[in-house]
């Protein structure tokens, strides 16, 4: 069976057309480099060919390979904690650099950098310091200029080879160059009934000449043979190039090209589609329906038909998760739209929408963050983090105040998400500029910001922030901010080694806040005072982790409700009550396990590794461990205090009872499994999926079928069904029905003589699709 590749590259949903001779050529330039830039204009494939380069490629590179999107990042500051972010290190050093050096230094694994043009000098200087800082680390760049530093080989992605037979009438199918069959395969996509014949591949391929082979345009153009016959399309085709060609002649021929596949495209939609694709290009990372109705006005028009226009002429991507629609556009695409959104002078007008909407969400923050909730909002904050910056970052210039409270009122999330430095950041760049903020407002961003800054150990900025909250509130006679810059003295102790101080002052801001009515400062400041009395082996530990789950439960489930049954769990493995404790560590799992990106889980793993080892099961407790330290379980500072005086202990035991060999065996299947997967084990659901014994059928079965055997289509799909996707979310996917996406899984499972999506899973595996 093929090693499945560690990473995040995506799962594709369309077939890779082609691009042997490039795809060949960049793994054979690979290993002979450090850093490969594969380069060319928009729309030209490199983001598909740099995907499938790290499939193919993969499998030499042990911890995997990693994909980090540029596309939605416009602050050269932002470069290295996207990189960090997408390695699933968190934002809570404040020199992010070198921990991200640190965590690479050992490591082997393969970075593809996409889209770094408009970044160009903050992604050299970071690749730079990343191959002379690291001998493991190979980068694949995606650019339309080069990154200019030493020892970088720059490959060139053509287009796709068009053919050469201009005269021939009839062009035997063996020849169709790789251009006609993307045009072909993307268009018996959209039309299962269109396909290439003797009687219309001469048209097909000089639509191919007349779009140079730029795949986005021939994507662009397949979707056009839905309505028009080729040669109708070549016709319209030709008008609408050959004016466009009538442009500057100092522009690249493929940039004239790609310009005008995509205006094509915009002079095919409708007035109302043509203004929603304009404002819909400020967004960045994407946008849901409630956005888009918020954000973009079409007078006299209805904006879900105009919606519905640009997802069915594939401007717009739509992706369905748990029945919520998003909407994403290509760069280029979304390019387009803004520089057309900039010549008619109402960017200004849709910028501000975006800004008050995305402020209202954060907004929203100081209702939803420790009360039910906070699931809802701490999700849509993370999905939309691309916009949130980019709001932030328009709001600096003319509406610092605006910034201010966004940020500020983000608190939570920079500190659960570990988005610590870029939290503080916003907060004092927006400080600066609103030098009238009210004092309230200041008291509030500098509590915020002090919190921030003591997580991240910056003792001096943390203090230097505190104090002057501290005197505002005191001045203003804000007993809620003065809870909070209370717990942030508590953290500044904690930093500076006091746990006992520390324990003292988070009772204090805990009293504080009971009495200001503030629930979330009481959650948070029971929070890091279980901690502190838990290291401090104080048996108050015990009353503050049952306070702190009675004030949790009266809030419903949420972020915090986790932690207090973490702490509680925690509290009765340290009393010997192991099944209390296991009860309460698997409620905290089912509870962490709701939010995406969660630090707390590792903690979780720990506690439950600890409970295990008590229970004489040592191989789970191992198995636990190496889940956790999958987690990256530093992010949590005083959590981490923690699983160091406590962990290591519980680890040198396991060590000895299993001898290292068994222990290293049994850690490293922890620390392989996904997060679903390991979850599940955590919470004993179903075995691992390395202790599953291979299927003596689906092995036997899997050699008797190919790939071939199934269509185009039908692989798509079985990739979909390996990914883990529901019939539904196929469906989605693929902007096709239900019943549809059924039928087809239900091919698959004939073709394959399969009973079982479980036996597709294998069989793509085996073929290594």
């Amino acid at each position: 069976m093929a090693r499945r590749v560690i990473g995040n590259l995506p799962a594709e949903v369309t077939s890779f057309i082609g691009r042997h001779d490039e795809l060949a050529e960049a793994r054979r330039l690979l290993p002979t480099t450090r850093v490969l830039t594969l380069l060319g204009p928009g729309g030209i494939g490199k983001t598909r060919l740099s995907r499938q380069l790290g499939a193919a490629a993969g499998r030499a590179f042990r911890d995997g390979v990693w994909l980090v999107e540029l596309a939605d990042v416009h602050d050269p500051d932002l470069v290295t904690l996207t990189v960090a972010e997408a390695l699933h290190l968190r934002d809570d050093t404040t020199a992010p650099l070198p921990r991200l050096l640190e965590f690479l230094a050992a490591k082997r694994l393969l970075l593809i950098l996409d889209n770094c043009e408009h970044l160009i000098d903050a992604c050299a200087a970071l690749v730079e310091r990343i191959v002379t800082a690291t001998t493991g680390v190979r980068v694949v760049a995606t650019s339309r200029e080069v990154l200019g530093i030493a020892g970088e080989q720059v490959m060139p992605v053509p287009p796709l080879p068009v053919g050469d037979i201009p005269g021939a009438h009839v062009v035997p199918a063996e020849h169709d160059s790789d251009a006609v069959r993307l045009l072909v395969e993307r268009a018996s996509a959209v039309d299962p009934g269109f396909a290439s014949t003797p009687a219309n591949r001469v048209t097909l391929a000089a639509i191919c000449r007349r779009l140079d082979g730029m795949p986005l345009a021939l994507e662009l153009a397949a979707l056009r043979l839905r309505v028009l016959s080729p040669a109708q399309l070549l016709d319209r085709l030709d008008d609408t190039m050959g004016l466009l060609r009538t442009g500057p002649r100092t522009a690249p021929q493929r940039r004239q090209t790609i310009e005008g596949a995509v205006r094509w495209s915009y002079e095919l939609c409708t007035p109302a589609e043509q203004m929603l694709w304009q404002q819909l290009s400020v967004f960045a990372g994407g946008l849901d329906i409630d956005a888009a109705e918020a954000v973009c006005l079409l007078p006299g028009h209805d904006l879900i038909d105009a919606l519905s226009g640009l997802v069915d002429k594939s401007v717009l991507a739509l992706r369905r998760t748990d029945d919520a629609a998003r909407y994403s556009m290509l760069e280029p695409i979304r390019q387009f739209g803004h520089d057309r959104l900039a010549e008619s002078g109402g960017e200004t007008a849709v910028r501000e929408r975006h800004r008050d909407h995305y402020r209202l969400l954060a907004l929203r923050g100081y209702r939803a963050y420790g009360n039910h909730e906070d699931l809802a909002w701490f999700g849509a904050v993370d999905r939309d983090h691309a916009n949130i910056r980019s709001a932030l970052q328009f709001s600096l210039t003319d509406t610092p105040h605006l910034a201010l409270d966004t940020a500020t009122a983000l608190r939570p999330y920079w500190e659960h998400y570990r988005f610590l430095s870029e939290g503080v950041r916003w907060i004092m760049d927006s400080l600066a500029r609103a030098p009238d903020a009210t004092a309230a407002e200041r008291a509030l961003a500098l509590a915020s910001a002090g919190s921030l800054a003591a997580s991240l150990s910056d003792r001096e900025s943390a203090a230097l922030y505190v104090d002057e909250s501290a005197a505002l509130a005191m001045d203003l006679g804000a007993i809620d901010i003065l809870a909070e810059t209370r717990l942030d003295q508590a953290l500044i102790a904690f930093t500076d080694g006091d746990n006992a101080l520390s324990l003292t002052l988070s009772d204090q801001a805990a009293a504080l806040a009971r009495e200001a009515g503030h629930v979330a400062a009481e959650m948070d400041s029971l929070a890091y005072g279980f901690l502190c009395a838990t290291l401090l082996e104080d048996d108050r530990s015990t009353q503050i982790a049952e306070k702190f789950r009675a004030v949790t439960e009266r809030q419903g489930v949420h972020m915090l409700g986790g932690l207090a049954l973490w702490a509680v769990g925690v509290d009765h493995w340290r009393h010997g009550n192991q099944d209390a404790a296991a009860a309460y560590m698997s409620r905290a799992v089912e509870t962490f396990a709701d939010f995406d990106r969660c630090v707390w889980l590792a903690s979780v793993f720990d506690g439950m590794a600890w409970t295990a080892a008590a229970r004489g099961d040592m191989e789970r407790a191992a198995r636990l461990m190496g889940a956790a330290q999958t987690l990256q379980r530093s992010t949590v500072r005083l959590a981490h205090a923690i699983t160091t005086a406590i962990g290591e202990k519980v680890r040198v035991q396991v060590q000895e009872v299993l001898g290292e060999n068994e222990f290293r065996a049994a850690y490293d299947i922890g620390a392989a499994l996904a997060l679903p997967a390991a979850i599940d084990f955590a919470l004993g659901r179903k075995p691992e999926a390395a202790a599953v014994p291979p299927d003596p059928v689906r092995t036997k079965r899997s050699e008797t079928f190919a790939p071939t055997s199934l269509t185009r289509r039908e692989t798509d799909i079985a990739r979909l069904i390996a990914a883990g996707h529901t019939n539904k979310r196929i469906a989605a996917e693929l902007v096709i029905s239900v019943r549809t996406a059924e039928t087809h899984v239900q091919h698959i499972l004939t073709k394959l003589d399969f009973t079982s999506r479980t036996q597709i899973v294998g069989w793509v595996r085996d073929h290594d699709l």
